[in-house]
């Protein structure tokens, strides 16, 4: 008889404890001498929540690519959209956009070799291919249909069913080998508006999806690259449903709109070629989205749960339990304010000075927040408002604001605020800071170029940024920070970055949205800007790894105007007050994603 060994190369491991620092791989079996029991831990599937799309949508007929390099395009909100975003694991970015806006339209193939075909409105038989970066129209599909199953990849696929009009689904199937479409076998009987579908351009996989109408279909057809044939019947009828995997023959599948009762759902289904089985709910219920990715390592995303929504919800089959980032609620300031200063970390916050409208007063309070509430602390010198800080709730440094002369420095030591030496350029607008007291630096506001670095005790002027800006914001350290954002002299808002490296400036990646009046959050090569205007007010959050920018989850509340604490987005931040059409008192904090490793599953051989 084979051993355990033989079978699986590896030993049984013995341990006193369910991990101790080991990495168990799935369904590896250990002892564990504490409790006298063998045990392996389990690979489960869950969801958690991925940045969210920078433009909300429905309308989607599947995505391309892998949970790390996504590919989705058009959609609907109020009209039809043209736009294009890439995801990478964490969030979205922006890239080319189709050269026609359309809704339905079927996406198929990889981040780099994206294909679409068909989409409306009014029915299209367009076919684009992606090449990473922009879409280019290589002629008609053979058929005019929106909401197309999909299979295969850009220079292999195949569509199949759909819709020929506003309701009227079609059995019609075709392939496309990257240059010519050929049609071939119908599909058993009529499949439209959005079913379940992936697979290669010779084994895939349709499920669901409307009838006709009337009706919805309750089964699975299979296509080996000559027929097709019946696979197992479908326990979720509906239509608009989200399906992954591309190409791949395992199937996930997901949300939608269901017969029976008629709703929105968020069940997820699993294929493995001849049974579909109930995997872990969404957590949220929505239809028409669009999805993408394996069987054990999926995202879906977009879609309506009664308006449309940007919200990106990973699934992973693994051994640990993945929480996503999230913000939450926390205490509320004691005063309600904007264009205030802020400084210090989650669990120790302060902020200080800002402006409140009933009546229109300059402030001088200061907060101080232990991670649950805020509390009153010793007032500012000079009450003032736009103006910024850096450092800790314990060491300080509030500088800038209005009124003039906005050259004002004064530092925190954790009870009683000091006047500084006053800087050289006047900052009264929304700008830039970066560091720890004493090592601090400040840059752009009132439409300047000029930085200044500051010792603890004297401010001294460095290196000008490359673009003049006011309204913009920063973060990092005296030698490595970022500004980004802003209005530029126009006025204009900007998406532009710039990193400073402790002795110049340099262009950095773009924001994928122009935005001014926003906070900024973290460090050089993992910062976060948060919020801002549009013009309107936003809660969209973007994410920085050193070279470009992606979409993180949002704020609970769009605000602009607001302060921000120092740390790293991975750790614990903090964002309180600002402008939500008055001035706010709501704080939020910010929990980075989190991994913990599953309980074991004991073997029980009884």
């Amino acid at each position: 008889m084979s051993t355990y060994e033989q079978l699986k190369g590896l030993k049984v491991k013995y341990l006193s404890a369910d991990t101790s620092g080991d990495r168990l791989q799935e369904g590896e079996l250990f002892y564990n001498s504490s409790d006298f029991s063998l045990k392996s831990h389990i690979a489960v599937g869950a969801f958690s929540a991925g940045g969210n799309m920078l433009t909300a949508r429905r309308a989607m007929t599947g995505g391309a690519g892998t949970q790390t390099a996504g590919l989705i395009a058009g959609g609907y909100v109020t009209a039809l959209m043209n736009n294009t975003e890439e995801y990478n694991g964490n969030g979205w970015a922006s890239s080319g956009n189709l050269p026609t806006a359309l809704y339905y339209i079927s996406v198929a193939g990889t981040q780099t070799a994206g294909l679409a075909v068909g989409g409306g409105d009014p029915v299209k038989q367009e076919t684009l291919e992606y090449n990473g970066s922009a879409w280019t129209d290589v002629g008609n599909a053979p058929e005019v249909r929106k909401m197309l199953g999909r299979a295969g990849t850009q220079t292999a696929s195949l569509f199949a069913g759909g819709n020929d009009g506003p309701n009227a689904a079609s059995s019609e199937s075709f392939t496309y080998d990257g240059t010519n479409f050929t049609n071939i076998t119908d599909l058993p009987s009529n499949r439209g508006a959005g079913h379940v579908s992936g697979g290669s351009q010779t084994a895939s996989v349709h499920a669901g999806g409307s009838l006709g109408p009337p009706g919805y279909a309750t089964t699975t057809v299979e296509w080996d690259g000559s027929s097709w044939s019946e696979g197992g019947s479908y326990p979720l009828p509906g239509q608009n449903q989200h399906s992954s995997n591309p190409s791949g023959y395992n199937q996930m599948g997901g949300g939608g709109y269901l017969s029976g009762p008629s709703a929105i759902t968020n069940n997820t289904l699993f294929y493995d070629g001849s049974t579909w089985s109930a995997q872990a709910n969404m957590g949220t219920a929505r239809q028409q989205g669009a999805g993408f990715g394996s069987e054990t390592a999926a995202a879906f995303c977009g879609g309506t749960t009664g308006s449309a929504t940007g919200a990106t919800e990973e699934f992973n089959v693994t051994t640990n339990t993945i929480t996503g980032a999230a913000f939450a609620s926390g205490g509320n300031l004691g005063t309600s304010r904007r264009f205030l200063g802020g400084a210090g970390i989650q669990t120790a916050g302060l902020v200080f000075g800002g402006f409140q409208t009933s009546p229109g007063t300059n402030l001088n309070q200061s907060e101080e927040y232990n991670g649950s509430s805020w509390s009153e602390g010793n007032n500012l010198n000079n009450a003032r408002r736009g103006i910024e800080g850096f450092g800790t709730q314990t060491a300080a440094v509030g500088v800038g604001g209005f009124p003039p002369p906005g050259v004002k420095t004064e530092e925190y030591n954790g009870t009683s605020w000091s006047n500084g030496t006053d800087f050289g350029t006047v900052r009264m607008n929304k700008f830039g800071t970066a560091g720890l007291e004493p090592a601090g630096l400040i840059f752009s506001g009132s439409e300047t170029l000029n930085t200044e670095s500051y010792d603890g005790s004297s401010w001294t002027e460095v290196n000008n940024l490359s673009t003049q800006r006011s309204n913009s914001t920063g973060l990092g350290t005296q030698t490595a920070a970022l500004c980004f954002g802003g209005q530029v002299p126009s006025p204009a808002n900007t998406n532009l970055t710039e990193e400073w490296d402790g002795t110049n400036w340099t262009s950095g990646g773009n924001l994928n949205t122009a935005v001014y009046g926003l906070a900024g959050m973290g460090t050089q090569t993992s910062g976060l800007a948060l919020g801002g205007y549009t013009p309107d007010v936003t809660n969209q959050v973007e994410q920085y790894n050193g070279t470009s920018w992606v979409t993180h989850v949002s704020m609970t509340t769009a605000r602009g105007a607001m302060s921000s604490s120092v740390p790293a987005p991975s750790a614990l931040g903090l964002v309180a007050g600002g402008d939500t059409g008055s001035p706010s008192n709501a704080t939020e904090e910010l929990t980075g994603e989190t991994t913990a490793v599953n309980a074991a599953k004991t073997i029980d051989f009884d």
